[in-house]
């Protein structure tokens, strides 16, 4: 009885860790398919990059992503062994407890049927019943013939379930060691494939710094055109601080700013797919490292011909061209400006009301077969990072 005991708390034991092993599992399953989305994302744009067959930095930007996203994805795949690991090694002992049972339990029957077939005769039991000191003693004894002959139906029962189980749990171990074999098959897989993009990562390097002279003309030439960017804002924002624009009878400034301001983290993003090649602030240069690069906003790179949206409702406050930024837009959102560089098919007007959601333009591709946006958000005067504005990816 106690080994029985033992073997259903196995199983408690074992269901109650099973359930949490799903649990992980399908955390993990969600975090492989966001990393698979990002890779074939930044898959399409490596080729749009690829085409031209020219070593660059927006190439670069997309391997690094890509080799992130392969890192995240193998580490999901070594996480998602382990558990399986685990889960095997839990079906294996369940599977020994439940033979054990099937072992005791078959044992005990046979001991019943045998007792049975030495009293088998029907005077056997009348003998045993009639022999009653008292009816009370009869009584019971009658109840115990009752219990027993219910027992040995349960026990036959109790043995078809465990079969059952042991069946359904047999099955399992076969499914777990199956989907391991894929799940090694697949870390094989993004092993090679990492392996690949760190040669393709080393080769562009390579080429990049050999280009170095044209790598910091291009990094002082980025700098001018976002200089003249922070020009061009600073400017649109003092002009139109002086304007009474609760006096505007076209849009409510003051609602907006409030509902801008109270979506922090939650605006979408300004391109239907891409991802941040360049992040706001200072940091070093990708491939010339003792150099540092400074972004007013953050740049998005994405597939050729992208278009740009509205993160949310406002007045066009301006339209312009500075050169290595193309066509430049910005947004009124009461206390807070959204612009957008890099621009080509405008769809907007100066002074146009716009909504959430609506389309400016398109991106353009440089030579280089780069398609990035340059996004920035201000609050009045003050540069605020454009990525704690947007949902993260």
């Amino acid at each position: 009885m106690l080994l029985r005991i033992f073997s259903f708390l196995s199983i408690f034991l074992f269901v109650f860790h099973n359930t949490k092993c799903q649990e992980s599992r399908a955390d993990l399953e969600r975090e492989r398919d966001l990393n698979i989305q990002k890779i074939n994302e930044a898959e399409k744009i490596l080729k749009e990059t690829e085409n031209t067959k020219i070593a660059s930095i927006g190439r670069l930007n997309v391997i690094n992503r890509q080799i992130n996203n392969r890192q995240s994805l193998i580490k999901s795949l070594r996480s998602d062994i382990n558990i399986q690991d685990k889960e095997i090694r839990s079906l294996t002992s369940i599977i020994s407890s439940l033979n054990n049972d099937a072992l005791l339990l078959t044992n005990e029957y046979a001991d019943m049927i045998f007792n049975s077939y030495k009293s088998r005769s029907s005077l056997t039991k009348l003998s045993y019943i009639f022999s009653s000191e008292n009816y009370n003693q009869m009584f019971r004894r009658m109840n115990y013939l009752f219990q027993y002959s219910s027992y040995r139906k349960n026990q036959i029962d109790e043995i078809k379930e465990v079969r059952n189980n042991l069946v359904i749990e047999e099955e399992n171990l076969i499914r777990v060691k199956e989907n391991k074999s894929i799940l090694l098959k697949s870390e094989l897989s993004e092993s090679r494939k990492l392996q690949n993009l760190k040669g393709s990562q080393k080769k562009i390097i390579s080429d990049l710094n050999n280009r170095q002279n044209k790598i910091r003309r291009e990094i002082q030439n980025r700098k001018e055109a976002l200089r003249k960017l922070d020009e061009l804002i600073r400017e649109i924002i003092r002009k139109e601080s002086e304007i009474l624009r609760s006096d505007d009878e076209l849009i409510d400034f003051e609602r907006i700013s409030s509902e801008f301001e109270s979506l922090i983290g939650k605006h979408k993003w300004p391109v239907s797919s891409g991802f941040i090649s360049n992040k706001f602030g200072e940091h070093a240069h990708p491939v010339i490292k003792s150099i540092k690069v400074k972004n007013d906003g953050i740049d998005i790179q994405t597939n050729k011909s992208s278009k740009v949206y509205s993160i949310y409702d406002g007045k066009v406050s301006t339209i312009a061209f500075i050169p290595g930024m193309n066509n430049v837009v910005i947004i009124n959102h009461g206390n807070y400006f959204t612009l957008y560089a890099k621009l080509k098919n405008l769809k907007i007007e100066k002074n146009q009301i716009i909504y959430t959601g609506d389309e400016i333009g398109d991106l353009i591709t440089n030579s280089e077969g780069t398609t990035e946006l340059q996004f920035q958000v201000w609050k009045n005067n003050v540069k605020l990072n454009p990525e704690n504005w947007i949902i993260k990816k």
